[in-house]
């Protein structure tokens, strides 16, 4: 039981490089509609999110005390090296791993994970209970499989499923599993695109949320995906400096970009946002909230799962990201 309770998805060291002088943030809340300046302790957290909740032992917080620990340990490093200018092979790496990390450590990406094991559990059973034979079957395989014997009919079983006598609930092992699993494939990706360091000019920064990994495909395609052609990839590492990702290739470089520049892409990041958008400066938060059209929370899911071509033998289950609103740059100064 021991170990903290407040887990931060966004971790509090990234936060604080956009903390003001005074370590502390200007933080809208969409759902709320109020701004208010506290401490990156205070935000994007939620108690005992990476906790493995066991039925019949102690609750464990060592993926958060430990692994994430030392992850967000790793990877402030990290961050610091890749704006020096001089970052080596094992700096980039590190922070391709902490970006894969970041995109699934949300509450969200939790939720969706749920979602789709819900949804193919569901499935499953739909297709168990096509009649009694299968579901004794089933039955059957089980037992030999485990050695462990089911005191319940198949008739019963099969009344239970399609008399929707029961509810399937996804614990929070999927999740905790996901979060490095696909980390692990994400920073794969992450390493095969070209990287360039875009640097803000002197009069603005670049603002943070609590989804900071933006994806932005090309005007007019709805498509969501890192390897989506043309697709630009954002991830804000401090006031001054932001990740940009492109497409496939190993270039690496820095970039000053315009004030205009600048201001899209917080608007993207202000976009992104599921509930939290955090910078230094009130007046510019509260511009980049206004027109990036972000001053309540969005109604649209983040993502769906749906079932198609259903029968008796299978169907077919389908993961999509929804998009959002997406902003672009004129010019040669395009992001």
């Amino acid at each position: 039981m021991s170990g903290p309770r407040k887990h931060h998805y966004v971790p509090v060291f990234y936060q604080k490089n956009f903390a003001n002088s005074q370590g502390l943030l200007w933080v809208y809340d969409r759902r709320l509609k109020t701004s208010k300046q506290l401490h990156p302790r205070s935000v994007c957290f939620q108690k005992d999110l990476y906790t493995l909740k066991r039925n019949n032992g102690p609750w464990e917080r060592g993926l958060e005390s430990v692994c994430l620990s030392y992850i967000d340990g790793v990877g402030s490093a990290a961050i610091r090296a890749l704006q020096s200018e001089k970052p080596n092979q094992d700096v980039v790496e590190t922070v391709a791993y902490f970006i894969g990390v970041q995109i699934n450590r949300l509450p969200s990406a939790g939720r969706a994970i749920s979602a789709m094991y819900v949804r193919s559990i569901t499935e499953m059973s739909r297709l168990m209970a096509v009649n009694v034979g299968r579901m004794q079957s089933s039955i059957d395989r089980y037992t030999r499989k485990t050695g462990k014997t089911i005191d319940v009919s198949a008739e019963s079983m099969v009344e239970a499923v399609r008399g929707q006598h029961f509810e399937v609930v996804a614990t929070e092992v999927p999740f905790l599993q996901a979060i490095f699993r696909q980390a692990e494939f994400m920073s794969k990706v992450i390493m095969q695109l070209d990287w360039q360091i875009l640097i803000a000019p002197p009069e603005t920064g670049f603002i943070v949320c609590d989804n900071p990994v933006v994806v932005v495909p090309p005007s007019g395609i709805r498509a969501v995906g890192f390897l989506v052609p043309g697709t630009v990839k954002y991830f804000p590492l401090s006031y001054r400096h932001c990740l940009r990702l492109g497409g496939r290739g190993d270039s690496f470089g820095y970039r000053k970009i315009s004030k205009e520049t600048a201001q899209v892409i917080n608007y993207n990041i202000a976009a992104n946002s599921e509930r939290f958008i955090m910078g230094p400066d009130k007046a510019q938060l509260a511009s980049v909230v206004l027109r990036s059209g972000s001053t309540a929370e969005d109604t649209t899911p983040r993502f769906t799962v749906e079932s198609f071509e259903q029968n008796d033998d299978g169907s077919l289950q389908m993961f999509t990201v929804q998009p959002t609103r997406y902003f672009y740059a004129k010019g040669p100064q395009a992001p």
